[in-house]
């Protein structure tokens, strides 16, 4: 089986709901790892985890509730109004909309020893950025690290929901890296991209006397797709996760996932055991 990924860059299929978690918690890993090395010796990266309450982002979980049965008289009631007889009410199992925690990484770049925050790396997660509290919650601490003269990289990989607020629209895109050097606010470099092309290579700001490592996200991912092998449930014969791609980009994936999607014939015979 071919593991590797399909496409030139960012994988549409990894924004799933069901294998976004995994691959976002992997990258972020993944990205301590490939940068440590390359950071001046006087900083160390860390791997952060936080709580966040998810919003609706695939089949909601539920909780089975049963509601006791009623009980059945034919007699007055003294507790009934009027003397009324108390009437059969069904039981009845109904789902409940339950809260879901969520635990999403960050990595946090400090000087040592003196652990000063230089810069933070995140990679948006559905519950920063469908709208309700949690991407009101981002924005906020987003505004607080701006504030606090702090670098900020900001790596969009969802195409779902609208992108993060800027003084401008940023232009069309189906991917986003935001680098915000604290020095130089409130300018930012911005790198938008789409399914089509490798995700760019873009500097990790540190303070503005040290030099900046390149950040090579997409070996990162090349590598990801061999190690949680992606091909095996990542169901290509299926169509990208919404939003719908343009007709040409659906012809052009599908070029792409030729060699991934198996046979039409294996499909029947497995439907028939």
């Amino acid at each position: 089986m071919n593991y590797d990924n399909p496409f030139p860059g960012m994988n549409p299929y990894l924004e799933r709901s069901d294998l976004w978690p995994d691959f976002h918690n992997d990258l972020i890993a993944q990205m301590r790892t490939a940068l440590g090395p390359h950071l001046p010796g006087d900083y160390r990266i860390g791997l952060e985890q936080r709580v966040e309450i998810a919003e609706p982002f695939g089949p909601p979980p539920s909780l089975t509730l049963m509601i006791p049965d009623a009980l059945v008289s034919d007699a007055p009631s003294s507790a009934s109004p009027g003397g009324m007889t108390a009437t059969a009410i069904a039981a009845a199992a109904i789902p409940v909309r339950m809260p879901r925690e969520v635990r999403v990484t960050w990595l946090r770049v400090e000087a040592a020893p003196s652990r000063r925050v230089v810069t933070i790396i995140e990679v948006l997660s559905p519950t920063n950025k469908a709208p309700g509290e949690g991407r009101r919650r981002y924005i906020r601490k987003r505004e607080a690290i701006l504030a606090a003269g702090v670098n900020l990289v900001e790596i969009d990989l969802l195409r779902r929901w609208e992108p993060m607020p800027l003084e401008t629209p940023p232009p069309a895109s189906d991917y986003r890296i935001l680098i915000c050097r604290a020095w130089q606010r409130p300018d930012a470099l911005l790198y938008p991209f789409t399914v089509r092309q490798p995700i760019p290579q873009f500097p990790l700001p540190l303070l503005p006397d040290d030099p900046e490592p390149e950040v090579n996200l997409g070996p990162i991912i090349d590598g990801m797709h061999h190690t949680a092998r992606y091909t095996q449930v990542a169901a290509y014969e299926n169509p990208p996760p919404e939003p719908d791609f343009p007709p040409a980009t659906r012809q052009w994936i599908a070029e792409q996932l030729a060699e991934f999607r198996p046979p039409a014939a294996r499909f029947d015979a497995e439907q028939t055991v």
